[in-house]
């Protein structure tokens, strides 16, 4: 198909390009396996976290705390914390261990029993039991006290329930309290307790 001309020639007609949409067209069905590849990717990474969170084991370790305060003076105890991680993980390097904690502590002049939540970054020795160095660490513990030896501002047994907030920087242990007596007797009701020490 031509066009005639003013001298009486022909001239023929090239026809316009399509390739725009075609283009376009292409490109978009190219496109499209990529997006599903991507969606898949992040299918199965969300599957290996799942089940890296499945395989998550709950462990009991040991922990020590030796620490001089007031009221029992000098005071030893030895704790436990419920925490989950990969079963995997030794901990021979440092780790992250958060969870209840239970604790019991004699010292020269009463006892004390808590039970509180803890954060620990601590390491321990390989297939061992027993948080060997706490590096940082703080807890909220509610806390039951026994005395059971006279002092100048006491002279009879007495119980303390309470709460006490306890920090450790470096393995060194602070630890402040406030105690209520359960007793109902003459006197203060409340005291401040205080210590520092190793451990946690």
């Amino acid at each position: 198909m031509g066009v005639e001309t003013s001298s009486g020639e022909f001239t023929a007609l090239k026809p316009k390009p399509i390739l725009g949409p075609a283009a376009l067209l292409a490109g978009c069905l190219l496109a499209a396996p990529s997006y599903g590849a991507e969606d898949g990717a992040e299918r199965s990474l969300m599957e290996l976290v799942r089940e890296e969170d499945e395989r998550l084991k709950v462990r009991w370790d040991l922990f020590p705390r030796v620490r001089a305060g007031y009221p029992q003076s000098i005071s030893a105890g030895l704790g436990v914390v419920r925490y989950r991680l990969p079963e995997s993980w030794e901990c021979v390097t440092t780790c992250p261990f958060r969870g209840l904690t239970l604790q019991v502590e004699p010292g020269i002049r009463g006892i004390q029993l808590s039970a509180g939540f803890g954060t620990l970054v601590a390491e321990k020795r390989r297939k061992a039991r027993f948080l060997s160095d706490v590096h940082l660490a703080f807890g909220v513990k509610g806390v039951l006290l026994h005395r059971w030896d006279s002092s100048a501002l006491d002279s009879a047994e007495r119980t303390f329930a309470g709460i006490e907030l306890s920090h450790t920087v470096t393995r060194i242990n602070f630890s402040i309290g406030t105690l209520r007596r359960l007793e109902r007797v003459q006197g203060g009701d409340w005291i401040v307790t205080a210590g520092m020490g190793w451990g946690f």
